[in-house]
């Protein structure tokens, strides 16, 4: 048994605890208290936190692992374009930047090659380092749709649609990444028409739900976040371009919102600095704002609001989830909510709260170890001092 002396425990569900010892024993918290709660031997070889913050390690539900984070249009559109073996290796690269910052599990939404599902094996069997790996498998959409030139599955109809979920399983996705809608138009300042028809959503959804799985959503624009409320997701992703009445109708479902707030404020930075005519700054910031203001209502609602930073995303890093929390707070979630953002409802967002998330007794040692107190500066979520994946360094 490993003993931890912690000056602060954040557990993950918006409790905390100060001066505290925390046992890890096969790779799972073996238990929490005080000094007498442990044996004696145990105590006085306890590993000495007591200058830092220890809280869970941090979930990322949203990224793409074959794409790094490139800030410049024009060469990350060459990335589409190279072959599996390149991609692979610039996937493992992805795995390692983002296990340094604190990220101890994601959720890859789409890629080429079954990639994702290669380093799922590979960080489970030991071969690389890196975070827990659940996958989407393929990202589906309609024939031309969002997504469809990043090694898509294109479907349609419904009977395609249920093919397509059954290929996704068998080829062993944790999880299914349906394409309701395109991306946002900055220009006409719109999300396009939702691509899949009520029949396909709701076919697709059935189907993955009747196999136990849960459904990730891409959709922008109230016509397409409307839908993907309608057919019952577990997540959507981005929601921009939504008003307040959608804002509301997602704080009353139990729908999980990840706005990936990161690659908007990554494309107005890029929009500010190229000249480009599908990033025009006005826009971007115009559907930026709003997004923002969307988030902040929703979450005042009620709305289960997680962190997740579409990583892979145009400037956007593998790691990045500290910005995503910044701006998280930017829009009003108070630290503490931030931080669940990031753990405890996260890992609720991806079916594996059982397991993950909050440092409670029984569950998998993911342990982030940090300078500074989080809860009153959230910039200190930068400043890891150690990573713990099932109770091992990393």
């Amino acid at each position: 048994m490993n003993l931890f002396k912690i000056g602060l425990l954040i557990e993950g569900t918006g409790r905390c605890r100060e001066t505290c010892y925390l046992a890890v024993e096969q790779g799972r918290i073996a238990g929490i208290g005080q000094a007498g709660d442990f044996a004696a031997d145990c105590v006085a070889a306890a590993v000495d936190y007591t200058q830092y913050t220890v809280m869970p390690g941090l979930v990322d539900p949203h990224v793409h692992l074959f794409l790094e984070g490139i800030s410049d249009a024009k060469a990350r559109t060459l990335r589409w374009k190279e072959d599996k073996e390149t991609t692979l290796l610039r996937a493992v690269n992805n795995l390692r930047r983002t296990i340094c910052q604190g990220v101890t599990t994601v959720r890859d939404l789409g890629g080429p090659y079954g990639i994702s599902t290669f380093l799922k094996k590979a960080v489970n069997q030991g071969i690389t380092p890196g975070p827990r790996v659940f996958t989407a498998g393929q990202a589906i959409s309609i024939t031309g749709g969002h997504f469809h030139y990043a090694g898509g599955r294109e479907a349609d109809g419904p009977d395609e649609m249920v093919k397509a979920v059954r290929e996704q399983v068998r080829s062993g996705a944790d999880c299914i990444k349906l394409m309701m809608t395109g991306c946002v138009n900055f220009v006409a300042q719109d999300a396009g028409i939702v691509e899949l028809s009520l029949a396909e959503a709701k076919t697709a959804v059935n189907e993955a739900q009747r196999l136990n799985r849960q459904v990730a959503v891409h959709a922008n624009g109230i016509a397409g976040v409307r839908q993907a409320l309608a057919v019952g997701v577990a997540t959507i992703e981005h929601g921009a371009l939504i008003d307040e009445a959608t804002a509301d109708i997602m704080a009353d479902s139990a729908v999980y919102w990840i706005p990936t707030l990161v690659p908007f404020e990554r494309m107005l930075d890029y929009g500010r600095t190229h000249q480009t005519r599908t990033l025009p700054p006005a826009g971007i910031e115009t559907v930026y704002l709003r997004h923002k203001a969307m988030v902040a209502r929703a979450y005042r609602s009620g709305a289960r609001i997680v962190a997740g930073t579409d990583a892979g995303a145009l400037g956007v890093e593998h790691g990045d989830i500290w910005r995503e929390l910044y701006l998280l707070a930017e829009c009003g979630l108070p630290a503490a909510a931030v931080l669940q953002a990031a753990t405890g409802l996260a890992a609720q967002a991806i079916g594996a709260d059982q397991e993950l998330g909050t440092l409670e007794m029984g569950k998998r040692a993911d342990l982030l170890v940090l300078a500074g107190n989080p809860l009153t500066d959230i910039a200190c979520i930068k400043n890891v001092v150690k990573v713990f994946k099932d109770g091992v360094a990393q």
